[in-house]
């Protein structure tokens, strides 16, 4: 999603003073016109939360869930307060009291999406190198491999973790103590506000939305703000309480639909915010994936003969028509730029399994 924020402009600012140099400045009144920095564009890249996993006694394992958010561009970005939500109803098949009579989501056209159960967050500033990722551990920044063979190592000190059991979220197999490399500034709060004592992310078709809480914001105060309630479905009630969060703090947004449900599915975000919708499946070691933007990937000159092509990882029917394999493009050198059209039909594929494996 192309928005821009005040403390991503500060990052760009920040990049474009430390890249010049006495030679590159135009002198003053030379009539040169000075160029202008590339901004910081955070997306979500990878989302792998439907389980699939076996443990060493060949028993279900679903306790590894993550994502990566990924900065799509050229300039570091810098973020504080950077937040996690997901929008009701959990699944896109199930019923949708959020529809009015003319089959319109009814805050379609509002300033603002809800968010249901609780919303993650990081108080600290997080920083994201060019074209690199900030992995996020919804559940246990641990090595799940030691349990479950074919899950992901998250234990390394750059990953993010959600980890706040002061906040309600206390479910010891879902938040277990991260590993003792991860520093405590990657931990994430909680605003929780709904029921449970875990964040209920759907592992059948989630919606995720990435955004950031603005500066100066009591954000504990503010999800409990009437003003700032809505009801999921107009039932007043703790399970359906619901945050608004206004979209003018949104950076990116993916609504899925399950596979096998597809035909049976409603939007949930908000169609100004993501036009489409991904594939998601739950019980496979599936990741929903960004499709490359070719064009914007072969025009960066370094990348010459570092990007790998065939790629053969998309599955259920889905695919990436730029051809290149991402994940052994970055391994190869290469910086990537992915499609980022606020239209998730368009911007993803099923991939077989987390790049990072």
């Amino acid at each position: 999603m192309k928005k821009m924020n005040y403390l991503m402009l500060a990052a760009a600012m920040m990049a474009g003073l430390a890249s010049c140099t006495n030679e590159s400045n135009p002198t003053p009144g030379s009539g040169a016109v000075e160029p202008v920095a590339e901004e910081p564009s955070l997306i979500i890249k990878e989302i792998n939360v439907g389980g699939g996993f076996k443990t060493t006694a060949n028993k279900s394992y679903s306790w590894c869930k993550g994502m990566i958010v990924y900065n799509n561009s050229g300039v570091p970005a810098m973020m504080k307060n950077l937040a996690i939500g997901t929008v009701p109803p959990s699944n896109a098949h199930a019923n949708n009291g959020n529809y009015d009579e003319n089959g319109k989501l009814v805050y379609e056209n509002e300033d603002w999406i809800p968010m249901i159960y609780g919303i993650w967050y990081n108080p600290n500033t997080v920083s994201i190198a060019p074209y690199s990722d900030m992995v996020l551990a919804i559940n246990g920044a641990i090595d799940h491999t030691q349990l479950a063979p074919e899950a992901f190592d998250l234990s390394a000190s750059t990953v993010q973790a959600m980890y706040d059991p002061e906040s309600g979220y206390n479910n010891a197999n879902a938040y277990p103590q991260p590993a003792a490399g991860i520093p405590a500034t990657n931990y994430w709060k909680a605003a929780a506000f709904g029921l449970g004592n875990a964040w209920a992310v759907s592992v059948m078709c989630p919606t995720l939305v990435l955004f950031q809480i603005p500066e100066g914001v009591d954000f504990a105060a503010y999800c409990k703000d009437a003003a700032n309630c809505y009801y999921d479905g107009g039932k007043e009630t703790a399970a359906n309480y619901c945050v608004k969060i206004p979209k003018a703090w949104v950076i990116d947004a993916v609504e899925t639909y399950r596979t096998t449900m597809v035909a049976d599915s409603k939007k949930r975000i908000s169609s100004d915010l993501d036009a489409g919708y991904a594939l998601y499946n739950s019980n496979k070691l599936y990741s929903a994936y960004r499709n490359v933007n070719k064009q914007a990937t072969e025009a960066i000159a370094d990348n010459a003969g570092k990007l790998v092509y065939n790629y053969d990882q998309a599955v259920e029917g889905t695919q990436d028509a730029s051809g290149i394999d991402a994940a052994a493009s970055i391994k190869n050198g290469a910086k990537i730029v992915y499609m980022d059209t606020n239209n998730s039909t368009a911007d993803f594929h099923l991939r077989k399994a987390w790049s990072l494996k």
